[in-house]
């Protein structure tokens, strides 16, 4: 009789062990949250809204959105991290949270890249530089000249400490030889708010977030921190272009989840994701939006961002950049 119990326990621990795989296979069953950890209105939030639109369609289940922003993308991409890894929670995000602020502070709430599944990158772009109309600047020559006519003056928006946009700034200070003043937000829309209302002078913005204002009168474009020029900003001259080569950066997004998602559910999604990235609508609508598809999957994904994780921390340690917490 207690062999019987015995084996009987054995089976059903080993049935348990199968459950979750087995709804693994069957995924997924109900909705799926994308989290993006940026408020509504940024490049992050923007691309997003695509991807799940078209991946919520493959999938079968509704993809739905939700905006965790706050410390530089930090606080969203933390949740995803610490969130069970069954693939109903995700995360959208881009170079800030995964790269840029990891090489900027010593003391993070995740681990890179530990704590993620890297799922697939699916497209980038540079950051243009948008000037508020206020200024009497067109070019980059002009605001160098005038930030250094006006030393400490000038002041520029981003995301918040220690994301790529203020890492961005602060290269481009010190091969400019300008100081400008940091106003740090909690994400790039209010940024561009302010900047449209003449409270802020500068800032460093992607293309899809200022698709909307490109006719305004209230900002001005001068330069792309790209190596190329965009399409969407064909007059925007590149870093290279106006002799400050070191000042090249460029925003990629993509796709993540927590770690030790299961095999079956980590497959389904880069199917998806792929199938979704080749998708001549979602191609046209991020073309529309500012962005280049830079399609990378798996390994080959968490390769590249830990490159780019140890680039910009020699770049941090060499420039002796000093963000404080």
């Amino acid at each position: 009789m207690r062999n019987f119990f015995a084996i009987l326990g054995g089976t059903m621990l080993a049935m348990a062990g199968f459950a979750p795989l087995a709804a693994a296979a069957d995924y997924p069953t109900r909705p799926i949250r994308l989290v993006v950890p940026y408020p509504p209105g940024a490049g992050t939030d923007g691309s997003a809204r695509i991807v799940a639109e078209a991946l919520g369609s493959r999938l079968g289940q509704q993809v739905v959105v939700e905006n965790r922003p706050g410390a530089s993308g930090t606080i969203g991409t933390d949740y995803v991290a610490k969130s069970p890894p069954d693939g109903y929670t995700l995360l959208w995000t881009s170079t800030d949270s995964m790269s840029a602020v990891p090489a900027l502070r010593a003391k993070m709430p995740y681990k890179v890249p530990d704590d993620f599944s890297y799922i697939a990158k699916v497209a980038e772009t540079g950051m243009s530089l948008v000037v508020s109309s206020t200024l009497p600047i067109t070019t980059v020559a002009e605001l160098i000249a005038y930030a250094k006519a006006n030393p400490g003056k000038v002041t520029y928006g981003t995301s918040g400490v220690g994301g790529l946009p203020h890492l961005a700034t602060l290269l481009f200070d010190k091969y400019a030889g300008i100081t400008m003043t940091h106003v740090p937000y909690k994400g790039v829309a209010p940024a561009l708010t302010d900047l449209l209302g003449g409270q802020i002078d500068f800032a460093l913005l992607t293309p899809i977030t200022i698709v909307p204002f490109l006719g305004s009168d209230k900002m001005r474009i001068i330069g792309i921190t790209a190596p190329t020029r965009h399409p969407l900003l064909p007059n925007a001259p590149t870093m290279i272009e106006v002799g400050l080569p070191q000042a090249t950066a460029t925003v990629w997004y993509g796709l993540f989840g927590p770690a030790k998602l299961p095999p079956p559910v980590m497959e389904r999604l880069r199917k998806e994701i792929m199938a979704v990235a080749e998708t001549p609508a979602v191609r046209d609508k991020m073309a529309a939006a500012g962005l280049q598809m830079a399609a990378q999957y798996g390994e080959d994904f968490a390769k590249s961002v830990n490159e780019e994780f140890n680039q910009w921390k020699a770049i941090v340690s060499a420039e002796r950049i000093v963000v404080e917490e």
